[in-house]
C-alpha cells in the first residue's frame, strides 16, 4: 500500500547530526564571546561616565586610575599606555583601545576595542 522512501529509512539522521553540530558550534562561539562583548560595551559606559564628570574631577591622574581600576576589574587588558586623556578648556577627551585574545580551541580570535569620549567642561 504505501511505499517506503529515503527518509523512512533513517539518512535525515544526518541532516539532525549536522544541526546539532551546528547549534553546538553556535553555543559555544556565543559563551566565548559575548561575556566579552559585555565587558567592553560596560568598558565604554564608564568611559562615557568618566569623561561627563570630568569637570567635577580636575585631576586627570585620577580619572585615568578610576578607568584602569575598571578595567582591571572587568580583566581587560588595558595598559596606561593605551589610555590617553587630553583636557582642554572647553572640554575632555579619552580614548582606550586593547586587543583581547579569545581562545576557540582552534583559532584564536583577537577583539579590538577603540573608544573615544568627549565631553563639555563646564
Amino acid at each position: 500500500m504505501f511505499k517506503k522512501t529515503a527518509r523512512e529509512r533513517g539518512e535525515g539522521r544526518i541532516g539532525f547530526l549536522i544541526s546539532v553540530i551546528v547549534v553546538g558550534i553556535a553555543v559555544f562561539l556565543g559563551i566565548k564571546i559575548i561575556p566579552v562583548r559585555i565587558d567592553a560595551y560596560e568598558f565604554r559606559d564608564t568611559l562615557r561616565e568618566e569623561a561627563r564628570y570630568a569637570a567635577v574631577r580636575h585631576d586627570d591622574e585620577t580619572v585615568a586610575n578610576r578607568i584602569m581600576q575598571k578595567a582591571k576589574e572587568l580583566e581587560i587588558p588595558l595598559r596606561r599606555k593605551n589610555l590617553t586623556l587630553h583636557r582642554t578648556t572647553g572640554e575632555i577627551v579619552i580614548q582606550a583601545s586593547y586587543e583581547q585574545p579569545i581562545d576557540l580551541k582552534v583559532t584564536t580570535y583577537v577583539y579590538k576595542f577603540q573608544a573615544k569620549e568627549k565631553a563639555p567642561l563646564f
